[in-house]
Parts: structure tokens; sequence; C-alpha cells
């Protein structure tokens, strides 16, 4: 047999995708594919042709190049997702982002492609990125390591599909870093007119030395002062939401158990720094504080924050207990503080289950603290951050029609504030979301409508704010658009894997794609990490939603019964329990139930063409779903509701 000969070569891959291809081509399928052919033309080959990189292959929904170097590879990254950034869609289109993963790494190579272990890497970091980001691995940051300029984010081990070992992925912060790339913020404030003048009079290469000059020479034109960008630097008041995690202490008696401690300190801050709004210290200048006793108010005069997050790990057998507490330190007050313990199986599974709860936590906790600040020293003209903090606080209370209107008028008001603030348009579609699928302060299709708006304006401005992806979702289910709700939700947890409510919001979409058993383990995910949440009514419904669906109605009646002890409103609530009640032959305790439920006067009136209606809200033609609702029917009927 003859032996096959297989070339390979040691190179630098760039790997990068279009966010949302499939959606850009539904919307407009020539329009999208003549954009992309543009961008390819015009920006793409051309970067990668400057900075010495051959393109291997191109297709509509990404591209493959290579370098001989990885400072290349980075480099030419940067250029590329600068230069998109800078050109906004128009025309009402969206606009085409992209995510880049870069590797180095040994390479099989045939005439017109290259394959392999390091190509496939490569396509993990591309999926794990935010749009617009660069992700690269631990062996391609250890290469660019004493070049000025380039500056990364730990963003911890990840196990990805089918790579049998966790690769360690860094986050390129490339809107700082200095490079032959023309700098992101700088191209991007220059005026539309300027940009085009600009690439018609400056040739490639000394471009990074003519945005300099053309800034500057504004900067002196209009008088532009440059502010300070650390947060103590500028005077006394401090970044909202700001915050630093000390490291954590390790109190087991066991010096081998540093590591675990400080693995959680990492994911905290790596966690945290995802919360939008959120101003996080890096962990290397946290670090220095470690094993020095010092008061939280000079560490919030050094790091120039409000709040410090301390913490620490007892090992207890098999178990880790974790002790957290967040600081005031202005006043040096603990604002809140929690303590659990966790089994410990595997060292991943240990850092997920502790820093996702406390991240979760801390993003409710966060918005509580800076909105009751923002209560305490209320001004007379608030900003739009202080009204939207406002919002978010009674949003997180537990939603109730009152709180709602009055979420909904805040944020209103803040994004009259400022239009172009992404978080509120997030927040706003969710409140209005809030009302339509509650029929709260007669709200119809207008306010469903409103909501699609809001959620896509907020996406417009920010393409990686998983508020926004979460209302959407919220928005595609009730237009009965099922998939392209769960591909919502998927984006949403892919941006911030911490979203409790997302999970569980998830977990609620499978069931109603006729899924049901998948979703239980997705919401006792969300229970875990937000134990105490205010929606955790909600969770126990769709856990017991599920089971109903699956035809377990036992366990449907043990999850809707602690989920109706939290939440007395929701009829839907109530109907399902006596629904399961009767289809598991309790006839008496269904009767009993309905009969409470009629007696109380917000629900005067229901009989199943009510419920009908009711449910016509969110149409679902899946057979599971059908089938569910007709049981569902079937044993309100069994229980003795009228049937008109």
């Amino acid at each position: 047999m003859q032996e096959v000969r297989v070339t390979r070569r040691l190179t630098a891959l760039l790997l990068a995708d279009v966010v949302g291809y499939s959606r850009l081509m539904g919307a407009d399928e020539e329009r999208a594919h003549q954009r992309l052919t543009d961008y390819v033309e015009g920006l793409i080959e051309p970067a990668v042709a400057r900075y010495r990189g051959r393109l291997v292959r191109s297709r509509g929904d990404g591209f493959l190049g290579e370098f001989d170097s990885a400072v290349d590879a980075v480099r030419c990254a940067i250029d590329i997702q600068q230069s998109f950034a800078a050109h906004p869609a128009g025309d009402g289109m969206e606009p085409i982002r992209l995510r880049i993963g870069v590797n180095t790494g040994d390479v099989i190579v045939e005439e017109q492609d290259i394959y392999g272990h390091s190509v496939n890497i490569a396509a993990r970091l591309e999926a794990l990125a935010e749009p617009g980001a660069v992700y690269v691995t631990g062996a391609v940051r250890d290469q660019l390591q004493g070049y000025l300029g380039f500056n990364f984010e730990d963003r911890g081990e990840r196990w990805v599909k089918n790579i049998d070992h966790p690769i360690r992925v860094f986050r390129v912060t490339y809107a700082e870093a200095e490079s032959e790339a023309a700098p992101g913020r700088a191209w991007r404030r220059l005026p539309a007119r300027l940009r085009r003048l600009y690439r018609r009079l400056v040739p490639p290469q000394p471009r990074w030395q003519a945005i300099v000059g053309v800034v500057l020479a504004l900067a002196v034109a209009s008088g532009i002062a440059v502010q300070s960008l650390w947060p103590g630097g500028g005077g006394p008041e401090l970044p909202r939401a700001s915050i630093v995690v000390m490291p954590f202490n390790n109190f087991s008696g066991d010096p081998s158990q540093n590591y675990v401690a400080d693995a959680i300190t990492d994911d905290v801050t790596t966690d945290l720094a995802r919360l939008k709004g959120t101003f996080v210290i890096a962990r290397n200048t946290a670090f220095t504080f470690k094993g020095r006793s010092i008061d939280a108010r000079d560490v919030g005069k050094e790091c120039g924050v409000r709040y410090m997050l301390e913490g620490s790990i007892v090992r207890i057998g098999n178990r880790i207990a974790t002790n957290v507490q967040l600081i005031d330190t202005q006043t040096g007050a603990h604002v809140w503080a929690d303590r659990f313990e966790t089994d410990i199986t595997d060292l991943l599974a240990l850092q997920s289950a502790v820093t996702g709860r406390i991240a979760a936590a801390l993003d409710i906790q966060l918005t509580k603290a800076e909105a009751e600040r923002a209560a305490q020293h209320p001004t007379a003209d608030p900003d739009a951050v202080d009204l939207r903090l406002r919002a978010m606080a009674l949003a997180i209370s537990g939603i109730t029609p009152e709180r709602t209107l009055e979420a909904q008028h805040l944020l209103e008001q803040s994004v009259k504030l400022d239009p172009n603030a992404a978080e509120s348009w997030a927040w706003l579609a969710e409140i209005l979301m809030n009302e339509y699928l509650h029929h709260w302060n007669n709200a119809g299709k207008q306010q469903l409508d409103e909501a699609d708006a809001a959620s896509n304006k907020a996406l417009s401005l920010d393409p990686t704010n998983d508020q926004a992806y979460y209302a959407q979702a919220l928005v595609h289910r009730a237009k009965g658009e099922h998939h392209a709700a769960l591909e919502a939700f998927t984006r949403a947890l892919e941006l911030n894997p911490n979203l409790p409510k997302a999970l569980a919001e998830k977990g609620n979409e499978l069931t109603l794609l006729g899924r049901p058993t998948e979703a239980p383990p997705l919401v006792e995910k969300a229970i875990r990490l937000s134990p105490r949440d205010p929606a955790l009514g909600g969770f126990y419904w769709i856990i017991g939603r599920a089971h109903f669906f699956s035809g377990d109605y036992a366990g449907a009646i043990s999850w809707l019964r602690k989920s109706l002890a939290l939440r007395r409103n929701d009829w839907y609530i109530w109907l399902y329990l006596v629904s399961a009640y009767a289809l598991d032959n309790q006839l008496d305790e269904a009767k009993k139930t309905l009969r409470e439920f009629d007696s109380r006067t917000q629900f005067a009136g229901y009989t199943l063409e009510r419920v009908n209606q009711a449910e016509k809200t969110g149409p679902n033609d899946n057979p599971v779903v059908v089938a569910a609702r007709q049981k569902f029917r079937q044993g309100l009927q069994l229980a003795g509701m009228p049937a008109r």
C-alpha cells in the first residue's frame, strides 16, 4: 500500500464568522449577499494582504486566513473589527458584525485549503467570542507578551465541543491596543464625511499616524478637554456600580487549597465584568491587596470604587463553604452577605457553581444598592442612568401592575434623556412585555409592537446586550415565533451564562417547543444560581408546567403548589394546579382549589372559553403543546369549571 504523504506547517490562524448570518439573509438575501461581498473585497482581503497573510477560504458566513506570525494575525483581526465598527449599515439595515478567533498551531496543508486540530480550536474560539470581539488562545497570548499595546482579558478555561481538553481563552481589548490598525475609538469619533475623505487621501500603511494627527487637530480646534480614565481621578463622584473583588481567603488551614480561592476570585471578577453598567477593577490590581489587612474605605479611595466584594472559602470534608460580603466603601456598611456550601465533584463545576451564584446575586444587589443610593440622594434633574436604576429596582422587587407601570414611565424618561442608552431600551422592552403577557394596564398589541421596537433599538446600539436578547425572545414567543425565541434566549446566555431569568425562560421555551423533559434542569440551575430570586415563584411554575406537559401530574402538583405559595395572583398557576389534581385522580383537591380560585375577586368570571382566549395570546401549533393544552382544559372540565 502506497504511503500517503501529508504536508504540515506551523501557522497562525484567523477564523471569523458573521453574526446572525441566517437572519441577515432571511431579511434581504440579495442585498445581504452584496454587502458581504463588498466587505470581503473592500475590507477583509486588503487587511489580510496588509498583514502579510493569505485568505484561505471565504464563504458567505465567514472566512479563514493564515499568517506567518501571531502578531500579524491579531493585528489583522483588530484592523478588521475596527473597520466593520466604522461602517454603520444605514438605510435601516442591521450592521454586519463579526466574531473572530485566533490560534496558532500545526495544520495539514492542501492546495486550496488547510485542516486540523488547530483550525478546529480557532473555530471554537470564534463561537465563544462576542460580536465585535477578538478571542485568542493562551498560546497566542504568550507569543504577544511584551508587544506594547496588546491587552488581554482572561476569560478562563473553557471546555468546548469535540476538544478533549479545556482551552484557556483570552479576549483582546483591541479598542486600546496600539497596532498598525487604526484605533477604533478615534476612528469612530470622526464624522462620516471626514472618514470618507480620509479613505480617499490617506494610503493604508500610515493610517495610524494620520488618525492621530486628525484627532489631535480636531481636539485643538474644538477645545476638547481630556478627562482622566481612572475612576478616582476625575473628582469625588465615583462610577455607579463600581467594584473591586478582593482576593478570596482560604480559611481551610490547608495552603494547597489557595488555588481554589484564587480561581474563584478570578472567575467572579470576569463574570462581574460582563454585567452591563458595572465598572470592575482588574484582577492584577485587586491581587496587590492579597494578604493585607485593609479597611474597605481605604480600598474605595485607592481604587476609586463604591463597592468592595470580599469572601472566603473553607473546605469541610467533601464540601466547600463559601462566605461572601458586599461592602459600601464610602460608609464601610455591609450591603449584602451570603453563605452557602457546594459539593466538591470537579474543580470547574465548583468554580461555576460558586462564581455563578455570586455573580447572579450581585446583578440584583448592585442594582438595588444603586437605586437606594439614588433615592437617598435625589436630584432635581435625575439623569438617564438614575432613572433606569430606579426602574430596574422596581422590576427586580417583584412585578405588579403598579410597579410595572411606574417602571415603564421611568424608562421612557430615561430613553428620552439618552436615546443611545441600550440598557434602558432593553429594560423598557422587558417591562412592556410584562404588561402585555399579564394583560396589565390595558395592555394590547401596541405594547407588543413597542417592546419589539425597543429590543431592536437596544440591539442596534449594543449587539452584545444580553438583556436585549432576553426581551427580544419574549417578543418572539408572544408572536408564536418559538424557534427564534429559543435562539434569542440562547444568545442571551452565551453573553451572560449567569442570567437566571434567561435560563428559566429558555427552559420554558423548550416546553413550548414540545421538549418539556429538557426544561427542568435549566430552571433548576437558575434556582441554584439565585435561590432567593424575586422571580422564584415563576421558576417553580415553569418546572411545574414542564412536568404537566410531560404527563407527570404528580410532579407538576409539587412544583405548582410551591409556585402558588409565592404568586397568588397568577390565574394560570391556580388553574394548572386544579387541572393537575383532576388528572392525577385527586378530584376533591381539584374542586376545593377551584372553589378557592373562584372566591378571589380578581378571578371572578373565569370559564373554559375565557381560558381558551387567554392562551391564544401565546399561539402554538406544536403537537405536544396542543395535546397538553387539551389535557389542561379536560382537567378543568373534570373539576367543574363551566364552559361559558
